[in-house]
């Protein structure tokens, strides 16, 4: 058949051509494409670390006037930072603060006396707990973060004589953690 036959037969049957050869092309499907990307995912995590003082009164207890030098281990800290974040852990008195060596000065309201201390890292009180970060001669103490609460327990013995007029004495320890 021609064309020409063809179209006069379609026309005979009342179809436009056109309309013809559009639903002969809607049977055709066209090819699939597909387009890529590609998207970042990203975190930064920074070093932190964080102090709880949930027990943090050295407490030195209650002693006569006439009593020796006293020692106490009954305060502490803990201290929490992003895992294997290394720190140091400085104290330093409030009283005392220009020294870093750990000694510090315990006062009561009214009262000119005072009351000396030092504080350790040790319970055999052999290593002073200062905030000295020098390479050599430093007294602070190192760690490294795990994530979780790490506790520490500081002990102390008073330093000068208990002497002074009846009174509760006490000082500020500041507790410094580097990282």
């Amino acid at each position: 058949m021609r064309i020409g036959t063809t179209h006069k037969l379609l026309n005979a049957l009342g179809v436009a051509s056109g309309l013809v050869l559009l639903s002969a092309s809607a049977l055709t499907p066209a090819a699939a494409s597909t387009a890529t990307g590609t998207l970042n995912a990203q975190i930064v995590i920074t070093s932190n670390c964080a102090v709880s003082t949930d027990n943090s009164t050295l407490d030195f207890a209650s002693h006569a006037s006439t009593s020796g030098a006293v020692s106490a281990s009954n305060g502490g800290f803990s201290v929490t930072c992003t895992d294997e974040t290394p720190y140091t852990i400085g104290l330093q008195s409030a009283a005392t603060g220009s020294t870093n060596n750990g000694a510090g000065t315990m006062s009561a309201s009214g009262i000119k006396q005072t009351i000396g201390y030092q504080l350790y890292q040790d319970a055999s009180l052999a290593t002073p707990w200062g905030n000295n970060t020098a390479t050599s001669g430093g007294n602070v103490k190192s760690n490294e973060g795990s994530g979780a609460a790490q506790s520490y327990v500081v002990y102390g013995k008073t330093t000068s004589s208990l002497n002074v007029p009846a009174g509760t004495y006490s000082d500020t320890v500041n507790i410094n953690v580097t990282y």
